[in-house]
């Protein structure tokens, strides 16, 4: 079962609660005062995966890298006193 977080509109406390993902999120009642006036909050997480990281498994791919470099068929940059 996954941790959720809450935030206690009535006492003003962060808490965390082991819970079914079945569970009604909006009837959590409060661990510190037992209140329902509860706000659900999304929470990051992590996670493991087995073999290399991502970062190195693909070089980042710049403009510089693409054989069509004007891919966008945008105009090269002109100076201000070029529009004069």
């Amino acid at each position: 079962m996954p941790l959720y977080e809450y935030f206690c509109e009535n006492c003003q406390m962060d808490f965390t609660l082991l819970q079914s993902t079945n569970t009604n999120k909006e009837e959590s009642e409060c661990s510190e005062c037992g209140s329902k006036n509860t706000r659900y909050k999304f929470s990051s997480f992590s996670a493991k995966i087995q073999g290399k990281p991502l970062a190195d498994l693909q070089k980042p791919v710049t403009v510089d890298d693409l054989p069509n470099k004007n891919v966008l068929k945008i105009p090269p940059a002109r100076h201000i006193s070029e529009y004069q």
